[in-house]
């Protein structure tokens, strides 16, 4: 008894101890720059259409609708992201057919008993709990363009964006400039 005891201490105090270790090592981001700043404001709020974190998330901002951005932004450049944001169509948005809801463009997530699908066609998109056998019909999506493809950011707005995402994804102060996206 007294070393089935022992061994549950001695258990629980290291498990204690892990985790202390654990947090200690996690560093806290740096001070956000103006730039990032920018950027992250211009990530929830624009003028030029649907802001990138009604749908995505990355740093604990924004919604987990689409795609999560920070292993995205952790590994490619200002280009590679400046095209992805620019992206008219993506393989994640299908066409659904479901009953009593009608046809509409969307993203499913797993659901409890059965699915979610994200309406995309509104702003912001709304969720359906979707029952087994309730999906009539999901094909490849023709329709519907990822909102960025048409918003014409300038330049400097896209570098912010990406300052944003890239201090998001990776702690990088790292200022992104214009001229590196074109």
């Amino acid at each position: 008894m007294q070393i089935k005891r022992f061994l549950g201490l001695s258990l629980g105090l290291g498990l204690a101890l892990a985790g202390s270790l654990a947090l200690s090592q996690t560093k806290p981001l740096p001070p956000m720059t103006k730039q990032v700043e920018r950027g992250k404001e211009f990530f929830l709020h624009t003028s030029k259409g649907t802001a990138c974190g009604t749908c995505h998330e990355v740093g604990g901002v924004g919604k987990a609708i689409a795609p999560d951005l920070k292993k995205l932004a952790s590994v490619v450049g200002p280009r590679g992201l400046v095209s992805t944001i620019q992206m008219s169509m993506t393989a994640y948005v299908q066409e659904y057919k479901i009953k009593d809801v009608g046809t509409f463009p969307g993203i499913q997530k797993d659901g409890s008993g059965g699915a979610q699908v994200y309406d995309l066609s509104k702003n912001p998109p709304e969720l359906h709990e979707v029952k087994p056998g309730d999906i009539q019909s999901q094909k490849q999506n023709e329709k519907w363009k990822h909102p960025p493809a048409a918003a014409g950011y300038s330049n400097q707005e896209l570098a912010d964006l990406i300052a944003w995402l890239k201090y998001a994804a990776s702690g990088s102060t790292k200022e992104v400039k214009a001229d590196e996206i074109d």
